[in-house]
């Protein structure tokens, strides 16, 4: 994909987000939105799904700009960029940011439980060691896979 075409979309998502509040960026997901423009364009020279999707993408965010933005448009942008989200994890097999700190921490916790029930006889001492451990373990997990540029 063009360089030029995927600057120029991340600067106008930068103009949204800096013409906009926090909220209104917040339900857009700018940020989000930033990463996916960047893998769209990836990808799009070997697959197709991915070139077609940016163009969509692309007239989406056009939209945007020029609009005043309501609930309706926002929806329909959220919906474009979690549909497009799927294609990249299911066939780029792309991770979600925080992936295995959620995977982790839920594990964690009910590792802390046992623990605390068994070993320590106090289960508020075994949970937060159990968070500990899954939030350590997730948080390293998650950086391996965003070195490896796996994360989105």
């Amino acid at each position: 994909m063009d360089n030029k075409r995927t600057s120029n979309l991340i600067a106008i998502l930068e103009e949204i987000e800096n013409d906009n509040n926090k909220q209104v960026n917040t339900k857009l997901e700018i940020d989000k939105s930033k990463r996916i423009v960047q893998r769209l364009a990836s990808f799009s020279t070997d697959c197709d799904t991915c070139k077609r999707s940016f163009t969509e993408l692309e007239e989406h965010i056009l939209q945007l700009r020029n609009k005043k933005l309501t609930l309706k448009e926002t929806n329909n942008y959220k919906q474009k960029l979690k549909s497009i989200s799927t294609h990249l994890q299911k066939q780029h097999k792309l991770l979600p940011q925080g992936h295995y700190l959620g995977i982790y921490m839920s594990l964690g916790v009910s590792i802390g439980v046992v623990f605390g029930l068994t070993i320590f006889d106090n289960i508020a001492l075994g949970i937060p060691i159990g968070i500990g451990m899954g939030v350590a373990i997730g948080t390293g997990l998650d950086a391996d896979a965003k070195k490896k540029g796996q994360t989105l």
